[in-house]
């Protein structure tokens, strides 16, 4: 009797899967330490002349369209960065504690800056309708498209990761004891920096307590590079 045995294919890990999985954890922290940088290149160019009012903001991004489009554009790549970095987190955390929060929270925060750096577009929108329209119509026609319920809830959801993304990331991966708890001082202090810090310095301070805010990226894209 002749028998056919079904050929059976291995689903061993080859040589070539842990360089892999190292070059990719590499480049999520190589992301994760550039986006930090990016976002507060693009917080020191916001255009001036703001003044706090609809009109005085549109206003702003129409006067200078050179620096509205570096500044939204610094922005929008920090968090495209952010979101394709924050996904290789997990890959800090040893063993079970804290892996399924770390996770959460990474595909969470990336969902989150996805969201955000979408919502950069709008800055090229409001220059253009501001050198297009006088003041006041620029002006409705920003509150309006901004009042729609879409618009809030993409806003909303988005700037979650700008509030809290960074000390949930630092809170989780201290709960899997991948860091320290320390790097949750980092958003309270930066917060308090861009309260206080701008009415001394100007956008130079918003862009300095930003920074603060972000420094354990540049401590979590640190840890990825070197991961081995």
């Amino acid at each position: 009797m002749t028998t056919l045995d079904a050929p059976t294919t291995s689903l061993a890990a080859t040589p070539a899967d842990p360089i892999r999985r190292n070059l990719l954890t590499s480049a999520g922290g190589i992301a994760l330490l550039a986006s930090p940088l990016l976002l507060t290149g693009g917080m020191l160019t916001i255009p001036p002349g703001e003044d706090g009012t609809t009109a005085g903001y549109v206003a702003s991004l129409a006067a200078t369209p050179w620096l509205t489009a570096l500044s939204a554009g610094l922005l929008h790549y920090s968090w495209v960065l952010f979101a394709l970095g924050v996904l290789a987190v997990p890959a800090l955390v040893r063993g079970g504690r804290g892996r399924s929060v770390v996770g959460a929270v990474a595909v969470l925060s990336s969902f989150c800056a996805i969201q955000l750096s979408g919502l950069l577009a709008g800055d090229w929108y409001a220059m253009a309708i501001g050198r297009s329209v006088p003041r006041d119509q620029a002006a409705t026609i920003f509150e309006a498209a901004g009042s729609d319920l879409w618009m809030t809830t993409w806003l909303w959801s988005g700037k979650l990761v700008g509030f809290l993304g960074v000390a949930l990331l630092a809170g989780a991966l201290a709960h899997a004891r991948a860091t320290s708890w320390w790097l949750l001082a980092l958003p309270v202090l930066g917060t308090a920096a861009m309260v206080v810090l701008p009415g001394l310095l100007g956008t130079p301070g918003v862009a300095l307590g930003t920074l603060i805010s972000f420094v354990p990226l540049l401590v979590i894209g640190a840890r990825l590079v070197r991961r081995r």
